[in-house]
């Protein structure tokens, strides 16, 4: 699964996240229509010449970033209009936590590799975990052994 996932381009990444975000909207059984606006922000991502640009939006909407502040007045949102902080401030009341999280993870995923190359690290010490072991969970296993800090 790894190795398949190395071979994925970085945009190619975060179009996955965003369909695993899409797919949790239709679990949740949220209305996808009003998602819309949030998802063209997303994948956007897939074709936008300046990757900083799509940072610098997506930033301004992750849900808990965004429900820091009650008016528009209260930041100087730099990309977010006000008629879109109304819309997402309404959509983001009582919305699952997983939702934010998601979110998050697709910004963070978007701009993990954009200013640094990380080396060190690889699958290999993790394949003999499966998948099919424990229903998925697999076995319990001492993690410590394989950290490259502790």
């Amino acid at each position: 699964m790894w190795e398949n996932t190395k071979k994925i381009s970085f945009r190619g990444r975060v179009a996955y996240g965003s369909s695993c975000f899409e797919s949790a909207l239709i679990t949740l059984k949220y209305d996808l229509n009003e998602w819309k606006v949030i998802l063209n922000y997303l994948w956007e991502f897939t074709s936008i010449q300046y990757l900083d640009q799509w940072s610098d939006t997506i930033v301004e909407l992750i849900p808990d970033n965004l429900l820091e502040f009650k008016t528009y007045e209260e930041d100087a949102f730099e990309r977010l209009s006000k008629d879109k902080f109304l819309y997402l401030y309404k959509l983001y009341q009582n919305i699952d936590k997983s939702i934010g999280i998601l979110v998050r993870a697709i910004y963070e995923l978007g701009i993990s590799h954009a200013y640094t190359v990380i080396e060190g690290y690889g699958e290999s010490p993790f394949l003999s975990f499966s998948i099919e072991e424990n229903r998925g969970w697999g076995n319990k296993f001492d993690g410590t052994s394989l950290s490259k800090i502790l």
